[in-house]
């Protein structure tokens, strides 16, 4: 992929701290073995990495997954932070302060994923019904901004007083239906909202 991505002359990566959360120790240990592995070709090649917290990986929280891309200390290793999945970020916290946690990786978001979600804690937790009770699903969405229950004022306020200038990336892929009006819709919305410098 870092060859591929080489011959596109694309100067950046984007990636998730794939393994499992219930393996949290054994995952870390292989991604250490991998980028080890991988930091020479990254560094020759000149391309930047952009790893994310995803939910059900073995870093699925914001502060342990921006204190992961710092412990790396590499500047060309930085933080993509993806809009709906702003609820699974705060872990077991009922609360998802959009800004706080954008603030947090402070300088490190390099790319950020846009579109809204749901909040699967709300009522109390009961908006998603899984079965088996006890189920390790993770639930999400990603329609476009305004169809769900994300703060985008604190969020592109948050991104604009760190003077946020990396990729910004819809990904939306709720509505097939729609998916005309949203590639329409959603590219204004964060024009307006993060103008280019």
């Amino acid at each position: 992929m870092i060859e591929i991505t080489a011959e596109l002359e694309c100067p950046l990566m984007n990636s998730e701290f794939n393994g499992r959360p219930g393996q949290a120790a054994q995952s870390e240990a292989a991604f250490w073995r991998s980028l080890e592995e991988l930091f020479p070709l990254f560094e020759r090649e000149g391309i930047a990495l952009n790893p994310e917290a995803h939910p059900d990986d073995f870093r699925e929280e914001n502060t342990a997954a921006v204190g992961l891309v710092r412990a790396i200390d590499k500047p060309w290793v930085n933080y993509l932070y993806r809009a709906p999945h702003t609820f699974h970020l705060p872990g077991a916290d009922p609360t998802a302060d959009i800004a706080a946690m954008t603030r947090y990786a402070g300088d490190k978001p390099h790319h950020a994923h846009i579109a809204d979600t749901f909040d699967h804690k709300g009522s109390p937790g009961l908006r998603y019904i899984l079965n088996p009770p006890g189920t390790p699903a993770r639930i999400r969405r990603h329609p476009d901004i305004g169809q769900g229950e994300i703060d985008w004022a604190a969020f592109f306020d948050t991104l604009r007083e760190l003077k946020f200038d990396g990729v910004a990336t819809a990904c939306v892929f709720a509505w097939d239906e729609r998916a005309r009006d949203s590639s329409a819709f959603m590219p204004e919305r964060i024009s307006k909202e993060l103008p280019a410098s």
